[in-house]
């Protein structure tokens, strides 16, 4: 069975980049993105088990982003993450993510997560 494969996407780069290690030394596969629109350009290329992205990004919100993993990655687990106190479950999963994290989070949560896609 092949590693799954993991798209991380926030403006808070050490986020990211935490993430990004964290995951790869569970032997995933793990891209890292800094906004929606350098996120979306992955999409194309790659296809991915499990997408985190933040909520708050520059050049395509997180809303926009969801869109566009609908089309182009529709099989990816969506997962919205946020630190704002207005952003909950509730919203998330209207916006089409299937999970949300609210920041800050464990990465044994991420863990969790992605082992159960």
């Amino acid at each position: 069975m092949s590693a799954k494969k993991i798209l991380v996407v926030d403006d808070e780069k050490e986020c990211c980049r935490s993430i990004q290690r964290y995951l790869i030394k569970r032997g995933y596969l793990v891209d890292i993105a800094y906004d929606g629109l350098e996120a979306e350009g992955y999409l194309d290329a790659h296809g991915y088990d499990c997408i985190f992205f933040d909520c708050d990004m520059p050049e395509l919100t997180g809303i926009e982003f969801i869109k566009a993993i609908k089309k182009k990655n529709p099989e990816a687990k969506k997962i919205m993450v946020s630190g704002y106190e207005l952003i909950d479950e509730e919203f998330a999963k209207n916006s089409g993510a299937d999970i949300f994290l609210k920041k800050p989070f464990s990465l044994d949560i991420v863990n969790e997560i992605v082992e159960g896609v």
